[in-house]
């Protein structure tokens, strides 16, 4: 059993944490001891050198009896919690063992190199992940709540100025990616921690030019050129008066560099993922093959090694289907879990047969469960590429790519990082996968081969006919799929001669759809083909129809409640289970609800379509495939009403779920069906309703990505059948969609074609609720008047219409608008009658709604009390609704409040604000992060502390311009310049 993982924190309060939780370290003399016996990890430590680090220069009598006391009590906690011995005491001294990554500080220095080394080749994007990650590993002050002495000391210096010149590195490289505005906020902050720091003053100065702000350049060399006068009595140096003569002269050299590359939003904190499919308990052979491919993938964990830093080892599992590359893959995986620590990522690619996924579309797979917020996804690419190995540089994963189609689905999938690997199959060889291992994956020989079909099959019955038993692994060809479905097909039919199975293989492999032979496949190919037709035939009536019917899904990998769906029975296990039986499906996975996954191999589902298209009618097929889709709608409609009304809902049989963690776990397979019913003339009502459903779960959940792309799925089968309703629906649907990514230009248009449509349908309903989303976009982007337009005209259309829900939001919308004109006490009043309303519902997310605008209305109003208890409320709804936005919100308007309350309230306001601030960065929430921003600045400055709220301001301001929120820009800019001006009265008069 593998050892428990020790992680040892010096940068920060000294710390030694064991499977999560910290150990007793003693006293503080034997957290110095501790400290000195880390500096100089792996090395034999003197005794006088340790009395030295713990008394100084005058030890008691007693130090050498201590110092033994001290390090048989640290042995105990450390060795009980290793497993093993990590500290000792020989000849030379007392030595504690510790490996590479188990120290914060050999992390960091690690990673420092990294950076420095990228850094120098122009890497920058890599610089700035190993320097970032290399300063997130600080907690503090080096050897925080430690005893220091001279040699601490000494040690605690030098890695504070390795802290500083790792960020310099890191301010850098974000400068070089264009990332002028962040780098502005991190540096100011530094500037203000280390003002003396002259090359740190330089590249703010940098940064604020080349964000526009060359005032604020001028006035940083201002501080700086105060601050080493004031306390070293000098002139700043060359660099600095280089770099203020450029700003006043506007020199062109200063300009930013072409191309800025968008900023990457990775997750907040990394999480430990293993994907890896249900290992096959009977598996059998394969030895060489899998001691190639693990030697070949396991020195990317080697954290000893020195790889190149730019190569990751690929190995490319390449053979005829049916050989068992997945499989192989799987158990490969699983064995060098331990290799690969960091995860385990699993992502089917579905080959030839499926439906072609973009790879923008994998990445998002792949980047959602690591964690990312699906709103913090880019919309291009190569930027989440970029992202992608960005999060996975420096880690040991092993990504396992299965069932590849070609390489240009593979490129932008590697993470470029050289401790993780990648593990592909694919029947294509792939040669032209730059760098990859081609591992060949041949059938099993003969005595493998006959080895699995003992595993399967009455061993008996083997031995007492061995020809027949012969003819059986031949006409399979060493194929383990056909060998488990014709083992199955024995093991189901007790009576079955051996010689039967040989000769309805052997006929089987020689015959087509229409009968005639087919002399072009190759063995391997006739062999799944006669396994697939062997294991058809064997099935009962009922099961066999089963079998049929999953050949209509797009997919090979299906959820329980689906065969019932297909075949319109309320109880269809026993004809899973005949289907398990035979080896014609696998369960692959067990899903949060203990709902069984099920899967078909490619060849079998690929005769499953082909039996389908066969024996069954067409009537029949559309009419399976049209109860699979509303089976889809009717559990995306029962979960996105939990979402808004709270509690677990009905969507599997067997009882009530979770709604969130169904729909997370579903995520990927409801884009797929509304994409799968797009894609059909005869099920364009299906994909308009499906995307009806998904949009109000995405605008819940934060899902852009899959908004955009269900959106364009019902807007193109709209125009394919000349429905302009729905076309015009689809349209507003991907205006809001660009709304929340904050591309208000592109969502000003959208929404003005759409509505523009609607009005000229004569669809009122439709063209009302367009406006409503509308009014909520615009109200802040400098269109209040169109934004108080749009909500008045529809709240009283919907109102007539009898729409109450829509009714509601259209208030809500009209009082939001208001507060943006600055029309409080009108604000209120629509606040008040959509309270009114969603009380009479009894509609919980609506009600939360409405109490959340009138806090915001009533604190415009200086009604502060009647603001706490709506606000109060408001979060308890939220809360109880498990609405993340809604509460982040909420949370906001609690800290604003605190903040108007005045300057003794303001430390009140931290709370909240810092609360809000890390929910929206979570979700990706851009409006809410800079709004957090901005009054977490008003509460710095109102709390005597410009250096923080002149960061706040900066990134609010960079927020505020990218979202196109003109009103908000401004009152940043003015609350950024007052302390600034302020900040530079307090050090002229100092």
């Amino acid at each position: 059993m593998e050892a428990p993982r020790v992680r040892f924190k010096v940068l920060g309060p000294l710390e030694v944490v064991a499977d999560g939780r910290a150990l007793p370290l003693g006293g503080s003399k034997q957290r110095t001891l501790l400290a000195t016996l880390l500096v100089h990890a792996n090395t034999p430590v003197p005794g006088e050198r340790l009395c030295d680090a713990v008394w100084g220069e005058n030890p008691p009598a007693s130090a050498q009896a201590n110092i033994r006391s001290y390090v048989a009590a640290l042995r105990r906690v450390l060795n009980k919690a290793a497993g093993e011995d990590r500290l000792s005491m020989g000849h030379r001294g007392y030595e504690l063992r510790v490996r590479p990554d188990e120290v914060d500080l050999h992390r960091f220095e690690d990673l420092a190199e990294r950076g420095r080394a990228a850094l120098a080749a122009g890497e920058h994007r890599a610089a700035a992940g190993h320097l970032g990650r290399a300063l997130d590993l600080w907690r503090g002050e080096a050897f925080d709540r430690v005893a220091h002495h001279e040699a601490l000391h000494i040690e605690a210096a030098r890695l504070e100025e390795s802290r500083l010149v790792a960020f310099e590195g890191y301010a850098e490289a974000r400068l070089a990616l264009g990332e002028h505005l962040d780098a502005v906020a991190v540096l100011q902050a530094q500037t203000a921690r280390y003002p003396l720091r002259e090359s740190l003053w330089a590249k703010l100065m940098v940064a604020q030019y080349r964000c526009g702000r060359p005032g604020d350049a001028l006035t940083s060399y201002t501080l700086a050129r105060a601050a080493l006068r004031n306390e070293l009595g000098l002139e700043p140096g060359a660099e600095l008066r280089r770099l203020h003569r450029a700003v006043l002269t506007r020199d062109p050299a200063l300009g930013a560099p072409p191309a800025p590359v968008p900023p990457a939003r990775p997750a907040p904190s990394w999480r430990t993922v293993s994907q890896l499919p249900l290992d096959t308990p009977d598996f059998t052979g394969r030895h060489l093959v899998m001691s190639r491919a693990a030697a070949l993938l396991e020195p990317a964990a080697d954290a000893g090694a020195a790889p190149s830093p730019t190569t990751t080892p690929v190995v490319v599992l390449t053979g005829p289907s049916g050989t068992g590359k997945t499989a192989l893959a799987t158990r490969l995986a699983h064995l060098l879990r331990h290799a690969f620590p960091d995860g385990q990522l699993f992502l089917r690619l579905d080959g030839a047969r499926g439906i072609r996924r973009p790879p923008g579309a994998l990445l998002s797979d792949l980047l959602l469960s690591l964690g990312v917020a699906g709103s913090s996804l880019p919309e291009a690419t190569v930027d989440r590429a970029a992202m992608f190995r960005s999060l996975l540089c420096g880690r040991q994963v092993l990504l396992v790519l299965d069932d590849a189609r070609d390489e240009a689905q593979i490129r932008p999938l590697l993470p470029g990082s050289s401790r993780s690997a990648v593990l592909v199959t694919s029947t294509a060889r792939l040669d032209g996968l730059e760098g990859a291992h081609l591992v060949d994956v041949p059938p099993l020989d003969d005595e493998e081969a006959q080895a699995l079909l003992r595993r399967l099959a009455d061993c008996r019955r083997l031995d007492a006919e061995p020809a027949a038993a012969r003819r059986v692994v031949t006409a399979c060809a060493g194929l383990p799929l056909a060998l488990r479905v014709a083992g199955a097909r024995l093991a189901a039919h007790p009576r079955l001669p051996l010689q039967d199975l040989a000769d309805g293989l052997d006929a089987a492999r020689h015959e087509t759809p229409d009968g005639h032979t087919d002399e072009d496949r190759t063995d391997e190919q006739r062999a799944v083909r006669a396994a697939a037709a062997i294991g058809y035939q064997g099935l009962g009536p009922d099961a066999a129809w089963a079998f049929r019917a999953l050949g209509l899904l797009p997919s090979p990998e299906f959820p329980g409640w689906i065969l019932a769906a297909l075949l319109d029975e309320p109880d269809t296990d026993r004809w899973a289970d005949a289907l398990l039986d035979a080896h014609l499906i696998q369960v692959c996975a067990i899903d949060a609800q203990g709902q069984p996954r099920y899967r078909m191999h490619d060849a079998l589902h690929a005769h499953a379509a082909e039996r389908a298209l066969a024996e069954e009618p067409p009537a029949w097929r559309r009419a399976a495939v049209a109860r699979v889709l509303d089976g889809w709608l009717l559990r995306l409609r029962t979960a996105g009403d939990r979402l808004v009304r709270g509690g677990p809902a009905d969507i599997v049989r067997g009882g009530t779920v979770d709604p969130f963690g169904w729909l997370e776990s579903e995520r990927t397979n409801l884009v797929t069906a509304v994409e799968f019913a797009a894609a059909d003339s005869g099920y364009g009502a299906q994909a308009a309703a499906l995307a009806a459903a998904m949009e109000n779960v995405c605008h819940l959940r934060n899902w852009w990505e899959e908004w955009e792309r269900v959106a364009r799925a019902a807007r193109d089968r709209a125009a394919a059948d000349d429905d302009p309703v729905a076309a015009a629906v689809a349209q507003g649907s991907l205006a809001r969609a660009a709304a929340a990514r904050g591309r208000v230009d592109d969502a000003a248009g959208r929404f003005a074609t759409a509505i523009d449509a609607l009005d000229a349908l004569g669809e009122e309903h439709h063209a009302a609720l367009l406006r409503v989303h509308r009014s909520f976009a615009v109200a802040d982007r400098g269109m209040a008047e169109l934004a108080y337009r749009d909500a008045e005209s529809a709240a009283a259309v919907l109102e007539r219409l009898g729409d109450a829900p829509g009714r509601i939001t259209a208030l809500r919308s009209l009082g939001y608008a208001l507060v943006c004109r600055q029309r409080d006490a009108e604000a209120i009043e629509a606040g008040e009658a959509a309270l009114a309303a969603a009380e009479r519902l009894g509609h919980p997310l609506l009600l939360a709604d409405a109490l959340q605008l009138l806090a915001v209305a009533e604190i415009g109003h200086g009604r502060f009390g009647r603001a706490a208890r709506h606000l109060h409320r408001a979060l308890a709804e939220y809360r109880l609704l498990r609405h993340r936005p809604g509460e982040a919100y909420t949370l906001l308007t609690m800290g604003r409040l605190h903040v108007g309350l005045g300057p003794d309230q303001a430390p009140r306001a931290l709370g909240p604000l810092g609360e809000a601030a890390a929910v929206f960065t979570e979700l990706g929430e851009l409006r809410g992060e800079a709004l957090a921003h901005y009054w977490l600045g008003r509460t710095h400055a109102a709390l005597g502390d410009p250096a923080r709220a002149a960061g706040h301001f900066g990134e609010a301001l960079g927020g505020f311009r990218r979202l196109r929120m003109p009103v908000w820009r401004e009152r940043a800019q003015l609350e950024l310049d007052a302390v600034q001006r302020a900040t530079v009265e307090s050090v002229t008069a100092s």
